[in-house]
């Protein structure tokens, strides 16, 4: 008698059933994992970015600028300058929506167009930025005070 390997049909579409249903159940939660990472990510620039800044005006002893890509909208990304030269620029992160926004804690004046920290470290006015996730309410909060010291965070 000769024998057959291989998987019928049924127990083909079997596993193929059970595969659809659970991916119906993972990608729900999986979609709200990739929002806050994203925000995780674009706080984790913008922060290194500040402290870059920060430190490169101390070392310099002269004004680095952050300033948003594109008048104002600091979600298509940003540079950081100091001395006529682009020390960092940072690309857009797909899918993130920043804001500046005031609290209790934290006041920020009309539109921020830029961010300039001069030779002492200190930050020429204080500024706080929310970044939120598209389709998601994933938040969190960055905050750079007089002192020039950033801060993150939950909103």
């Amino acid at each position: 008698m000769k024998r057959t390997r291989g998987f019928t049909l049924i127990e083909l579409m079997v596993t193929l059933a059970i595969l659809v249903v659970l991916l119906g159940l993972a990608v729900p939660s999986f979609r709200g994992f990739i929002g806050s990472q994203k925000v995780k990510s674009g706080t984790y620039e913008l922060m290194t970015s500040l402290v870059l800044a920060r430190s490169e005006a101390v070392k310099r002893n002269a004004n680095v600028t952050i300033t948003p890509t594109s008048s104002a909208a600091w979600a298509s990304g940003w540079t950081v300058t100091g001395g006529g030269a682009t020390l960092h620029s940072q690309e857009a992160i797909s899918g993130l929506t920043v804001t500046t926004y005031t609290n209790s804690t934290c006041t920020t004046s009309g539109t921020v167009g830029s961010i300039v920290f001069g030779s002492s470290g200190r930050a020429a006015a204080s500024s706080c930025y929310k970044f939120t996730a598209e389709s998601t309410t994933n938040t969190r909060c960055v905050k750079v005070d007089l002192t020039g010291i950033p801060s993150s965070g939950s909103c």
